[in-house]
């Protein structure tokens, strides 16, 4: 050891203070060099991780944003869905009621031979009657109109004899004027008027001047069917009243 030492040069008190400030100097130079390193390091490092948080943060929005988009799908997917169902059940309702009217219609198609049948009887039933009806009446107007005929055929034979006259007033009414009656004014007119109904019935009106007896000779006429016994009748009656 003192054989390494002897050879060692020997060194001044300036030589050393040299030396420590040549090594200080180093030290502070390696220091700098390595805070600037760590310095840029640092900076790397917290850009690095401001990119990552900023990416994080984009990549949290797109996700966020992603999630609403999908929220707001499901939630139309829903209302879809329930409008959907809604539909489902109104067209089963209406095809409940379809079926309801197809039962319905059936019944009725069940039913309508026998109803058709029915209203077939009826119609003839009444076509029948109709015709009935409809021969009664031409019958009644041919027996009216043979009334009609007799009462102007017997006018015509007591027309000379009794000064009888006739005229047609319509609606099948016939008035029966009366002259040569009043000794006094063999001018003067007496007259009636008559008609038959619907059921064969005679109907004395208008008679002028008006007879009291009138009531009981037209009863005699209907009972007996009598006409030329009804005109010598009234005319009697006439003749009465001016005696």
């Amino acid at each position: 050891l003192f054989k390494c030492c002897e050879s060692l040069p020997v060194m001044t008190a300036e030589s050393v203070v040299n030396v420590i400030n040549r090594v200080d100097e180093e030290l502070r130079s390696e220091i700098v060099e390595a805070q600037a390193q760590v310095a840029r390091f640092l900076t790397e490092q917290k850009q690095r991780a401001d990119s990552v948080a900023l990416e994080s943060q984009r990549t949290l929005e797109d996700v966020k944003e992603h999630m609403l988009q999908k929220e707001q799908e499901l939630s139309q997917i829903a209302e879809a869905d329930d409008a959907l169902q809604q539909r489902a059940r109104e067209e089963e309702s209406r095809l409940q009621e379809l079926r309801r009217e197809l039962e319905q219609l059936q019944t009725q198609e069940n039913v309508l031979p026998a109803e058709l049948q029915r209203l077939t009887k009826t119609h003839e039933h009444q076509r029948q009657l109709l015709t009935q009806r409809e021969s009664a009446f031409q019958q009644l107007q041919l027996q009216k109109e043979q009334k009609i005929t007799e009462l102007d055929k017997g006018c015509s034979i007591y027309r000379k004899s009794l000064g009888l006259e006739f005229e047609r007033m319509g609606d099948e009414r016939l008035r029966l004027i009366f002259t040569n009656v009043d000794e006094r004014a063999p001018s003067r007119a007496f007259s009636f008027q008559v008609f038959v109904d619907q059921i064969d019935r005679y109907h004395i009106e208008n008679c002028e001047p008006p007879l009291t007896d009138l009531p009981a000779l037209t009863e005699k006429l209907n009972r007996t069917n009598d006409f030329s016994a009804f005109v010598r009748g009234v005319r009697r009656e006439f003749k009465r009243l001016c005696s």
